[in-house]
């Protein structure tokens, strides 16, 4: 029995291992991380979040720009709902149809008294654009890799060239 290329592969899955457990425990603190209420249970039970800080995404289906207002469409497991947002600024590009991000008060049900809001209106070639550069990265990294390493099966690793 080859016992370097059995001490390799142990290694290789202690490491698997050992990434998802980081991954398991930090699913299970994530509410500890996280300290606003999740938009499910905004849409559930909105009266127990009265006065807490939110911190929204939706997609803007009204505004006006007399009384700085807005309405929302925030998606959760349960459904969309709509929300009000009062100090909505719309001098920041904000179009209907266009997504925002909300950090405010929930006031009362649906109301959010906005502290900051951000545009979040990806350009339409920004998903392709990194999707192709980050192709282009892996190829040249690969390339260069491969240059001066060469894979050896017998020993399940990396030789120099």
């Amino acid at each position: 029995m080859n016992w370097r290329a059995t001490g390799r592969i142990s290694i290789a899955l202690l490491l698997i291992g050992g990434v998802f457990s980081l991954g398991v425990h930090y699913q299970l603190q994530e509410d500890d991380h996280y300290p606003y209420p999740d938009t499910t249970d905004l849409k559930t039970s909105p009266e127990e979040h009265i006065d807490t800080q939110v911190f929204v995404f939706g997609t803007v289906e009204a505004m006006s720009e007399e009384r700085n207002t807005a309405t929302i469409r925030i998606d959760t497991d349960e459904g969309p709902f709509t929300a009000d947002i009062n100090r909505f600024s719309t001098q920041k590009n904000v179009k209907l149809g266009g997504t925002v991000q909300v950090y405010g008060t929930f006031q009362q049900e649906y109301l959010i008294e906005a502290n900051n809001v951000r545009v979040v209106n990806p350009s339409g070639s920004s998903d392709m654009y990194k999707y192709v550069v980050s192709v282009v990265g892996a190829i040249f990294v690969m390339a260069l890799f491969f240059r001066y390493w060469r894979f050896n099966a017998r020993t399940l690793g990396f030789e120099m060239r």
